[in-house]
Order: structure tokens, then C-alpha cells, then sequence
């Protein structure tokens, strides 16, 4: 069978379209699938020719998707959300998606469980399908107001001006919600550089599923994403719709796992607590394109690639030692550290040494 997924341009190489797209093609190679990934304006002429079922649409913009879903479903197709429920209900579409809505109430239940009784959500673009879910979420949950939300408008500039913004008011609150690792860790290096300290002044919580959420000074504490989770599971809604055409409009929802750490000074979940008490029921290619932001992804893409003698071997470059010290500690050669030095080099896509140290001292440190 052929998994058809129309992608909006560059998506595929931000970090969680990145994760989607490696379950996709997990779960087609382990089914004998083959996937085929469009640009809209190719996949409107290949369906011309061969129309599918269904087919998948991976974005995080809910402004291009809502455009796309309307084109599959005027050609009679049924369009797949990849990721992203959106609060626009499309209604003939289907979804499949981390269940961000159930995780913004536990990370709120969690903090009130622990006293914290004034919490903003941080970071949140009004062009993300999911960033929209969570603040929905959150508004919806007693005492949490609008002016509780710091947006992320990409028009302003850097994600420092978020940051700035929620800087001025932020010893009104107890505890923030970061939508994501990335303007957590952010975020927690400005409060540092203010002297707030985290956990101590203020509890700092994040969704996330990043390596660089654990590798610092403090680990976070998170509704951990299973990104690639999403895309095996979209491979099987496609076999699914194809097999039973009269059948449209389904979703799954990916429970995220609840991670606690040092931000929340790692303070224990109140079970009693968790789903008890809670209410009824800029862009994001910008986002991913801020500077700052583009730190924390290279910084990502190089811990993913590195073992534990890799990430010892930066950390003691870090700290001034020399390749002859550095191959005693490590037991290895100096060749052994010059090659890998190399291949990190490589993966980070930078031009020398001096690059991946200034890059990665943020976090290991």
C-alpha cells in the first residue's frame, strides 16, 4: 500500500514533523508499505490520476492545514491530521494527535496539588493547531484567564521579546507551563540570568519530548511527547480508511507521559489529584526559525547523535582540558577524540570545533 502524506514546505525538517515522519516510515517499512511525501500543488495532480482514500497532512500551521483539508475534501479524499487537533473540528477530517488536552489539566492539577495557585502557560502561537488545544485547555480550567497567556507571535521578532514580556509580571506567579521544551529550556536560562531561581521562586513545567530537557543544570518537568508514536499510528488509520471507505472522521489521541524533575524541585504526583478535579470541557514555521529556538534544535540534533563518550568528550572540551588530558580521563587516543570531534562537526552541519562548543555550552556545562 502506498501512505500518501501532503507536507507543507520545510515542515519536514522541524523537530516533532521530523519525529512524525520517522514513525511514518517505521510503521510502512514494517508493514511492507511504501510512502510517498507531496508538496499540495504535486499531490492535487498525482490524485487526479489516482485518487486515494485518504491521505495524510503534516503541518504545524493551523492556517495552511485548514487551506489543505479543504482542497482533499472538495476532491473527495479524506484528509489525516498528523499531530494536531484543531479546535476548528474540520469536519471531514481525521486526526491523530497527542491527547494535549488531558495533558494540560494534569500539569495544571499537578502544580495546584503541590499549592501553586497562580500559573501562567508560556510560548503560545495562535498558528499552532496544538499550541490552540492548550490554551483552550487551560482557559478552561478554573481561575486560569486570559491574561495568564504569553504569546509567541513570531511577528515581534525573537522568542526573547516572549520572554521579556512574561520577565515584567513573572513574580505575580508560582508556576508557568512552557508549550514546549524548547522555550522552556529559554525561558529557564533567562529567569537564571535574573536571578528567579527554578524551582525555588518559580515551578517550571513544559510538553516535551527533547533530549536537551534532560542534559542541563535541571531536568524538566514534562508531559513527554511520543511524536513517532503519532506517525505509526497514522500509517494504521490509513489502512484502516482504505479498507473501510464508508468509514470517515475518526480520531486517536496518544496518552503523554507524565515525567517529573528538578524544575518541579521533583516533587511526587498526587494521584488522588489527576484527573479528578478539572473543568468540562504569530506563525509556527516562525517559531522554528527564531534564532534562540534554532540553538536549542541544533543542540538537540547533536546530543541525539552522541553517545556517552561523545557527550564526556564535549563536556571536558567545555571545560579547557586538552586532547592529551581528555584521551587519559576517557582512556581513549587522540585520533579516537579528533575523529569524533569530526563526526560531530558533520552532524551539527558546522564549519569547526570552536561552532559546536559555543552551541552545546549552554547545556553541558
Amino acid at each position: 500500500m502506498k501512505i500518501n502524506i501532503i507536507c507543507q514546505p520545510g515542515a519536514e525538517k522541524t523537530h516533532w514533523c521530523g519525529l512524525y515522519l520517522k514513525g511514518i516510515h517505521s510503521e510502512a517499512k514494517r508493514k511492507g508499505d511504501t510512502v510517498e511525501i507531496f508538496k499540495i500543488e504535486d499531490a492535487i495532480k498525482a490524485f487526479k490520476e489516482e485518487l486515494p482514500i485518504s491521505t495524510g497532512v503534516l503541518s504545524t500551521s493551523r492556517t495552511w492545514i485548514g487551506e489543505v483539508v479543504s482542497i482533499l475534501t472538495d476532491m473527495g479524499i479524506e484528509p489525516i491530521i498528523i499531530g494536531g487537533a484543531s479546535r476548528d473540528a474540520f469536519r471531514h477530517a481525521s486526526y491523530v494527535f497527542m491527547d494535549y488536552r488531558e495533558a494540560t489539566y494534569q500539569l495544571i492539577e499537578y502544580l495546584r496539588a503541590h499549592k501553586k495557585k497562580r500559573i501562567a502557560l508560556f510560548a503560545i502561537s495562535t498558528d499552532s493547531a496544538t499550541d490552540m488545544i492548550k490554551k483552550d485547555a487551560f482557559l478552561s480550567y478554573d481561575k486560569c484567564r486570559d491574561h495568564d497567556v504569553f504569546y509567541y507571535t513570531g511577528a515581534d521578532g525573537l522568542m526573547n521579546s516572549a520572554c521579556e514580556r512574561f520577565m515584567e509580571v513573572c513574580r505575580n506567579y508560582d508556576a508557568v507551563i512552557c508549550s514546549n521544551d524548547a522555550s522552556a529550556v529559554i525561558l529557564l536560562h533567562q529567569l537564571e540570568e535574573a536571578g528567579i531561581k527554578v524551582p525555588e521562586d518559580l515551578f517550571l513545567c513544559s510538553f516535551g519530548d527533547m533530549v536537551v530537557s534532560s542534559s542541563g543544570k535541571k531536568s524538566m518537568t514534562m508531559a513527554r511527547l511520543n511524536c513517532i508514536e503519532v506517525g505509526k499510528q497514522t500509517v494504521k488509520m490509513c489502512h484502516h480508511l482504505t479498507a473501510s471507505p464508508n468509514i470517515s472522521s475518526i480520531s486517536t489521541k496518544i496518552r503523554c507521559d507524565f515525567i517529573i524533575g528538578d524544575t518541579t524541585d521533583n516533587l511526587p504526583i498526587i494521584k488522588e489529584t489527576l484527573g479528578t478535579s478539572h473543568a468540562p470541557d504569530g506563525t509556527a514555521s516562525s517559531f522554528h526559525s527564531d534564532p534562540s529556538v534554532s540553538r536549542i534544535f541544533l543542540a538537540e540534533k547533536i546530543l541525539s547523535a552522541c553517545d556517552a563518550i561523545d557527550i564526556d568528550l564535549l563536556k571536558l572540551i567545555i571545560n579547557g582540558y586538552k586532547y592529551f588530558d581528555i584521551a587519559e580521563i576517557l582512556h581513549v587516543s587522540e585520533s579516537t577524540i579528533k575523529y569524533r570531534l569530526k563526526r560531530i562537526i558533520q552532524i551539527a552541519e558546522l564549519d569547526s570545533r570552536d561552532e559546536v562548543i559555543d552551541i552545546m555550552k549552554m547545556f553541558l556545562n
